[in-house]
């Protein structure tokens, strides 16, 4: 069981907080609830939640305060903010000090479960991690286990095979494959936790696969002598760039959730991608000249063949730069916050306009790294871009766009392609936010089908809507007036009851949500064009005829 804080300083959200956590989650304990941050910092110095729960706004300290005070007193949490559309900046400002989710409001308690539910699982498996490495060694054959990697090793070392391996004993087959080491730097390297031992190599090649790579890209992992790792990647992908800024972007998420969750610093460098599995030898040759060349642990992040200049910490900062720009209009693209994306846009293409002419060509690969960056996003909600293009071809044609394109061409192919974006996001958005109304409006009606006040406007009060909004979404989504629905799902209980049960009428009356039984006979008629007394007798017929042909 973890422990969660909640920090929320309107009352009735609070509350409603508390009420949701203690029914739905029974493995969370609420130890407290704060009306501000300083009340929810003292609760968290003396419960130690494992989860804190929110609000940016309150009064006395903010939120973004109180994690701040957190991570001074270094008090391991895992923070989900809660944030309005118009504190949008703020919630910004929260990620980057390094929260695990956010909520909009208003959200739905399906949102909230979620995010709970993604970090319980980051929860387990870090405590999984710390505490059993030991117990979760692989139960496949030790021999053929054994064996595979002695190939494997064989391969990326380029010990002469005299035929092709079996890719597909293997686990390798596949159109893409890179090498990519793991390091730890001497300073963090430790007697206790060997990185390069069978088990640890092993767990991290589950976490990997697990919550880092994308789909299609697959990983074996080698331990080395002196704190290494050899990661053996393979796996598809339209284009070979495309395969290599999906194994770049899931290697840079394991790094930071390795650091954040875990407290291990690991340096990787990856060697270039090549189409058959022989070139795994040459990568690997890349990845351990990168190594050896290395001459500071700041870098954590090495690709082979990038061009280093003499201030490289200017060109790190340079780095750092660019890629918390693409967060943030990745994070706007997704809000659907276009004034936002478009500003942090232009604050790109200034730093893009600092870089010196020659390095154009860097400009486009990190314009296409973004492009494919929402793309990534565009696939996970499976948006479709375009009815009458699959969206593999228009970032084809984006693709093509941006080969041989000036500065100014660059930008304007992102600002298009960014404008068709945030309306298919807030379309997104705004479609699932419709359904899951609808969605609680079906089971609201279920639950209190025995409610004789169930009304439009009881349901649009419980559901804090109005009314006329209420009809509206739910006629265009079903085709169907709500109270012909409450109609509907009475009679479809009422029919239910007299053929499953032996409840008398006026039982099942009351359970129907009406309180007068006659005006319940006459809706019954209406719709199953038969008083509940005829509609029993044919039941009882019916079955006391199937019963008389069982008996022939």
């Amino acid at each position: 069981m973890y422990k969660i804080l909640i920090a929320e300083d309107e009352t009735e959200m609070k509350k409603l907080l508390v009420k949701y956590i203690k029914r739905e989650e029974p493995d969370l304990e609420v130890v407290g609830s704060a009306s501000n941050g300083k009340e929810a910092l003292a609760l968290t110095e003396a419960e130690h939640p494992d989860i804190v729960l929110t609000d940016i706004s309150m009064p006395v300290m903010d939120g973004l305060v109180f994690l701040e005070e957190t991570a001074k007193r270094k008090l391991p949490l895992k923070a989900v903010i809660i944030s309005g559309y118009d504190e949008f900046e703020y919630a910004r400002k929260a990620i980057a000090l390094g929260v695990s989710d956010y909520l909009l409001k208003p959200f739905e308690p399906e949102e909230l479960k979620s995010v709970l539910e993604k970090i319980k699982g980051e929860l387990d498996r870090q405590k999984n991690f710390l505490n059993n490495m030991q117990m979760l060694k692989e139960k496949a054959n030790v021999n053929e286990a054994a064996l595979k990697e002695q190939v494997l090793r064989d391969i990326i070392v380029g010990k002469h095979i005299f035929e092709r391996p079996d890719l597909r004993f293997l686990d390798i087959e596949a159109d893409f494959y890179c090498i990519a080491l793991l390091k730890m730097p001497l300073c963090a390297a430790s007697e206790v936790w060997k990185i390069e031992k069978r088990e640890n190599v092993e767990e991290l090649v589950k976490i990997l696969r697990d919550g880092c790579l994308p789909r299609g890209i697959e990983v074996h992992g080698l331990g080395l002598e002196n704190n290494g790792v050899a990661l053996i990647l393979t796996g598809y992908a339209p284009e070979k760039q495309q395969f290599f800024y999906k194994v770049k972007n899931g290697l840079e998420h394991f790094q930071n959730s390795m650091e954040k969750y875990y407290d291990i610093q690991l340096i990787c460098i990856l060697g270039r991608v090549y189409q058959e599995w022989n070139g795994l030898a040459a990568s690997y040759g890349e990845a351990i000249q990168e190594w050896r060349g290395l001459s500071s642990s700041n870098r954590k992040m090495i690709v082979y063949g990038e061009k280093k200049d003499e201030d490289s910490s200017g060109e790190e900062d340079l780095s750092r730069k660019i890629k918390n720009l693409k967060d943030r209009i990745i994070l706007s693209v997704q809000m659907g916050q276009e004034k936002n994306s478009i500003e942090y846009l232009d604050e790109l293409f200034q730093v893009y306009a600092s870089i010196s002419p020659k390095k154009i060509d860097f400009v486009a690969i990190s314009a296409e790294e973004l492009v494919y960056m929402v793309f990534n996003e565009i696939e996970k909600r499976g948006i479709i871009l375009d009815k009458e293009k699959t969206n593999d071809e228009i970032q084809k044609q984006i693709k093509e766009r941006l080969h041989n394109a000036s500065l100014l061409e660059i930008k304007e192919v992102l600002r298009q392609y960014f404008s068709v974006c945030h309306r298919l996001f807030s379309e997104n958005q705004k479609k699932r936010q419709t359904e899951q109304i609808v969605e609680n409006v079906k089971n609201l009606i279920e639950d209190n089908l025995d409610y004789e006040d169930l009304t439009l406007e009881w349901i649009a009060d419980r559901l804090h809507f109005s009314s006329t909004y209420i009809r509206q979404i739910f006629k265009q989504k079903t085709g169907e007036r709500i109270m012909e629905y409450v109609i509907r799902k009475r009679m479809e209980r009422a029919g239910r009851l007299l053929m499953e049960t032996d409840m008398k009428i006026q039982k099942i009356t009351e359970m129907c949500g009406y309180s007068n039984q006659r005006y319940f006979a006459s809706s019954f008629k209406k719709y199953y064009d038969c008083t509940p007394t005829d509609f029993k007798k044919m039941v009882n017929k019916d079955q006391t005829g199937k019963e008389n042909r069982k008996d022939e």
